[in-house]
């Protein structure tokens, strides 16, 4: 009997140590399957939030690309923002955004008013802000008392301050204002034909003779200043950046030739090289474009156009663009585009350190920005 008690004893214990185990392993199987549940639902959420961003953003981006300073722009950028739908939740469901989801501003952080507000003063809105929140069931936290979480995302888009300089690839032109008959200058209209590269010689468009609006780039892109470098410049652009206020000088010399297979070569290397179309018809990649800069004889703000052929120094005034419609002929002949005002010129910015752009009156180039 002494001995037969304690391995009782023994076998009862291990019996309740085994229960002991059990219990525990059931609840950490419960802790186990809460996190987890928790993991999944929270891996849900963070889809959705995601799904949610990309839309408001592309959303936002293309209502800012409407906007013009008039109603037709605010009313077009909410229809576009709400076209712009994609889905959310594993990609199952439309986002589903309202008109009301898309707001207007003059300044990026504050003061977002109504389609209908902006629509009637639509003059200075710059910023569209695009919002949405869904809500959203959950799977597993409901087994504690949580069943559903909102989910919400806003962007916001806008134009930058008017771009002020350019990287890589304006061209060693000035466009010639037109004079009026009182003696003054007419201001640019886009659609009008304007003279790139003067012939010589005197007529109605404020150019003395010897001045033929080449400028001479050579001591700001480096190398020679001879007409190669006027043909490799038309051709491919300037390397490096030019904003409003640089100065350089003009370049003598009638250079036709340079002038003519630059510009040619440029015209060729283009998908759309269908002579005598205005820029409204034009298909192509860009190469047809001529971003030159404005040049005068004072520095901003003030704007006195070149004249005289040996002009130095000159300032960049402003940055405006035009439509090459024509090859260059044979010959000294003047070089014309179409004004278009602003485009994509090479890698704009805007620079708070140098005059703004638009000094001159011109539409300047603007850069789409998202914002958050």
């Amino acid at each position: 009997m002494a001995v037969v008690t304690p391995l009782s004893n023994q076998i009862l214990h291990n019996k309740n140590e085994k229960g002991a185990v059990l219990f525990i392993v059931a609840a950490g199987l419960v802790a186990f399957l809460l996190f987890a549940g928790l993991a999944i639902d929270l891996s849900m959420l963070y889809n959705v939030k995601t799904d949610l961003q990309n839309a408001t953003d592309a959303s936002a981006l293309a209502g800012s690309m409407q906007l013009n300073g008039t109603t037709d722009g605010i009313n077009r950028a909410v229809t576009e923002a709400l076209a712009m739908v994609n889905k959310y939740h594993f990609n199952n469901t439309p986002v589903a955004l309202a008109a009301s989801d898309v707001t207007f501003s003059n300044t990026r952080d504050s003061g977002y008013v109504s389609q209908g507000a902006a629509a009637a003063n639509p003059a200075n809105i710059r910023f569209v802000k695009v919002s949405t929140n869904k809500t959203m069931d959950l799977a597993f936290m409901r087994i504690v008392g949580t069943g559903t979480h909102d989910v919400s995302a806003f962007a916001v888009a806008g134009q930058s301050p008017p771009i002020n300089v350019v990287c890589d690839g304006m061209l060693p032109l000035s466009p010639a204002p037109l004079k009026n008959a009182s003696g003054g200058y007419d201001p640019y209209v886009i659609g009008q034909i304007y003279t790139l590269r003067f012939a010589g010689g005197n007529d109605d468009i404020t150019v003395g003779s010897g001045n033929f609006l080449i400028l001479d780039f050579s001591p700001i892109v480096g190398g020679n200043s001879g007409a190669a470098l006027v043909r490799t410049l038309l051709e491919g652009g300037a390397s490096g950046c030019l904003g409003v206020g640089d100065a350089f000088c003009s370049k003598p010399g009638v250079a036709a030739g340079p002038v003519r297979q630059g510009l040619n070569n440029r015209f060729d290397s283009d998908t759309d090289t269908r002579e005598g179309i205005y820029h409204s018809a034009y298909t192509g990649n860009g190469r047809r474009i001529l971003p030159v800069p404005m040049a005068s004889r004072t520095p901003p703000p003030v704007f006195t156009p070149i004249d005289n052929g040996r002009d130095c120094p000159l300032y960049i005034f402003d940055i405006t663009c035009f439509f090459m419609q024509n090859r260059i002929p044979n010959g000294n002949v003047d070089v014309t585009g179409e004004f278009i005002g602003k485009c994509s010129a090479g890698n704009g910015k805007s620079d708070p350190g140098r005059p703004p752009a638009g000094g001159s009156g011109l539409p300047s180039e603007t850069k789409l920005v998202l914002f958050r």
